[in-house]
């Protein structure tokens, strides 16, 4: 909810790269932009090292231990999952999502949270899931070598999972999970759910002040939404290129369905911000979407790069070419530059390298340069996430550059730019942006579970105001590191708050770190995977010392990922115990047997989705059929709660006392949902 939030409140006009030219380029010599007032409780801080006063060369040796990036990168994806897991990489983290089931009892509990929050946006997910996949398209081999690619596509599996559920048939596929707000999207009136929830997501289902379970909101025909369903497609599409080789029927199934997708996309042309159901006009309000013919383009070049089938190449092409405001962004909403990438690498046409250039000219030393940097060098293209940002251009670079060779004068100059980009945010300058690496890193990042965690939940059953209260107005450092996550970024002059009062300087999120993660496995492989160690959760703080925190899993001897076992073969996948789990279906029970002694079987069936099996359900959650009922009677009690609003809505020209009306409305109407989930668990006791 970043990006979003200044484009909702309307603090930027666009976020096209080319609007910033009024910016020009900020010169480190250049006094500091005005700030706010300080807060007293909250000091405004600098890097301790000051701006360079000379042009930045890159290293030629890497400075950093990019392995080591990489590893924490995808181990902060751990901390974002949901579902029931087959094993916990953290002690601080559980199971969760137990009642995330659709109206057609879809199991809709996997993928990954948001951000600090437990929602799951259709929209920034699926792109997540898409870049985590274009990072393993690209630099399979770096991953590999430091033995990070069993962890990069178990991650793609546990999204893929949960995007395969979401498209329950080719007219109802799932848009979003949970419900972050109830009531009209004037803000007159309106009752926060998920974003008034402050404890873990293990327990969301008993503290959630309304009582709601995630709810699903779905895509059809008559609220069409190309974006999302576009995105999925894509998703789909590249996760099927990076698992074929390992799993080829899971391949074809989400190829397969990557072709319905796109077909429904283009069949029901449309955008989710023009929905009027009220979870869609809410995610209108935290990721509102510029416009979806760019992820038709992205879906169809995905299926063409799975299939090589020309029909998706000219789809391709044609969307692309009436998408041209799309070309000068790259993120969860823009997918143009990314476009310029993916098409030159699968057809080396010159036309793509001469969009990708005038792209990459504006970060770069030449004429067309536009983008504002600060004054120790990071590229300065949103307040908001403004590391994230720069680490998807970053990525972008590192992908061209090896696309069209890493010696030519343009790679040389892109990849100088990545790695200046990186640098910056792992230290140059004696401050790290991603939580747990380096001396100097966030020690507040405003994220949820890793300070008011299931293990040490000081505040467990209070009013939630009061729990918001302590999680943003307390100096108290995470309970927990978060390893790996990267924060928002900092002011245009470097300047930073590091707390979660502050949080666009101190929020992580799903895309912050997807790009960013493919960025660094691009780092090793330009300079050279013979230059790193794979790195493993050896001396990592991950809460097992706890007193609250259960038994860690018991990793064998074989396995050189999660311990500090020495004598693995480099470069193959088993060397990970866990990938063994995705790719013995028959050794499932013995292999969680090894992990958990006594307890394989129901960690199998955990696996398998049988949540009926799980001991760590809660009562309201043991049984699907019974989760079902609530979470059916919960979404009918939304749906007169939307009709209802529209209604009060509609009225509110006619008659200035509707101004108080949605009161009563979501009231009575929570009070309805709050007795349906009160009889379900009495029912169930």
């Amino acid at each position: 909810m970043h990006l979003s939030i200044v484009k909702a409140y309307g603090l930027i006009a666009v976020t096209c790269l080319l609007c910033q030219s009024v910016l020009g380029k900020k010169q480190p010599d250049e006094e500091p932009i005005e700030q706010e007032e300080e807060d007293d409780t909250s000091p405004l801080m600098t890097p301790p090292i000051p701006p360079s006063q000379s042009k930045y060369v890159a290293p030629d040796s890497p400075k950093y231990d990019y392995a080591e990036v990489l590893h924490k990168s995808y181990l902060f994806y751990h901390s974002q999952k949901s579902g029931i897991l087959p094993y916990q990489r953290m002690a601080w983290r559980g199971d969760s999502c137990k009642m995330c089931v659709g109206d057609f009892n879809e199991d809709l509990s996997r993928g990954w949270y948001e951000a600090a929050n437990t929602m799951k946006w259709g929209l920034p997910f699926g792109w997540t899931a898409t870049q985590l996949a274009f990072n393993v398209v690209m630099f399979e081999d770096a991953m590999n070598s430091v033995d990070e690619l069993a962890e990069g596509l178990e991650l793609l599996k546990w999204g893929g999972d949960y995007l395969i559920n979401c498209h329950h048939n080719d007219t109802h596929i799932v848009g979003q999970l949970g419900t972050s707000s109830l009531g009209p999207i004037s803000k007159l009136i309106e009752l926060d759910v998920d974003f008034n929830y402050w404890g873990p997501p293990e327990e969301y289902e008993q503290w959630v002040p309304s009582g709601l379970p995630h709810k699903a909101y779905y895509i059809t025909p008559d609220n069409p939404s190309s974006e999302i369903v576009g995105e999925y497609s894509a998703a789909m599409a590249a996760i099927s290129i990076a698992w074929r080789k390992y799993n080829s029927t899971y391949a074809d199934d989400l190829l397969d369905r990557a072709k319905r997708l796109y077909k429904f996309a283009t069949d029901h042309p449309g955008s989710y911000v023009t929905s009027k159901e009220n979870a869609y006009e809410w995610a209108t309000f935290w990721y509102p979407s510029t416009r979806y013919e760019d992820e038709l383009a992205w879906s169809a070049a995905w299926i063409y790069a799975a299939t090589k089938e020309e029909f998706y190449l000219e789809e391709a092409k044609k969307w692309y070419g009436v998408n041209e405001d799309s070309w000068y962004e790259y993120s969860w909403d823009e997918k143009g530059a990314g476009l310029h990438v993916l098409l030159y690498s699968l057809t080396k046409d010159g036309i793509f390298y001469k969009n990708a250039m005038m792209y990459f000219n504006q970060f770069l030393p030449s004429a067309e340069q536009i983008v504002s940097f600060t004054p120790r060098g990071l590229a300065y293209i949103e307040h908001w996430g403004s590391v994230g940002y720069s680490g998807n251009v970053a990525f972008l670079m590192l992908a061209f550059a090896k696309a069209m060779g890493y010696d030519t004068v343009e790679s040389k100059a892109m990849s100088s730019f990545a790695i200046q980009q990186i640098n910056y945010a792992l230290g140059d300058y004696g401050y790290s942006w991603v939580v747990g690496f380096g001396d100097n890193y966030p020690t507040k990042p405003y994220h949820k579970s890793s300070y008011n965690s299931f293990i040490d939940y000081p505040m467990r059953g209070r009013q939630q105001d009061e729990v918001e209260g302590d999680f943003t107005g307390s100096k108290t450092p995470q309970r927990f590191i978060l390893y790996g996550a990267v924060e928002g970024g900092p002011n245009i002059d470097d300047t930073y708050h590091d707390d979660r009062s502050n949080y666009e300087y101190s929020e992580v999120t799903q895309d912050y770190n997807a790009a960013w993660t493919g960025a660094i496995a691009g780092l090793i492989d330009y300079y050279g995977s013979e230059k790193f160690e794979p790195f493993t959760d050896c001396d990592l703080d991950l809460g097992w010392t706890h007193h609250n925190a259960s038994a860690s899993p018991q990793w064998p001897e074989d396995d050189c990922y999660h311990t500090c076992n020495k004598g693995c073969p480099r470069g193959q996948l088993k060397s990970s115990f866990s990938w063994r789990l995705l790719t013995e279906p028959d050794s499932l029970v013995d292999n969680l047997e090894q992990l958990y002694p006594g307890n394989g079987m129901l960690r199998a069936a955990a696996v398998d989705n049988r949540k009926s099996m799980d001991p760590s359900s809660f009562d309201a959650s043991a049984a699907t059929k019974e989760n079902t009922i609530v979470v059916q009677q919960a979404g009918q009690v939304i749906s007169s709660i939307d009709k209802d609003v529209q209604e009060q809505e509609a009225d509110e020209a006619s008659s200035s006392a509707a101004a108080t009306a949605p009161i009563s409305v979501t009231v009575s109407s929570i009070g309805m949902l709050t007795m349906l989930i009160l009889l379900s668990v009495l029912s169930l006791s």
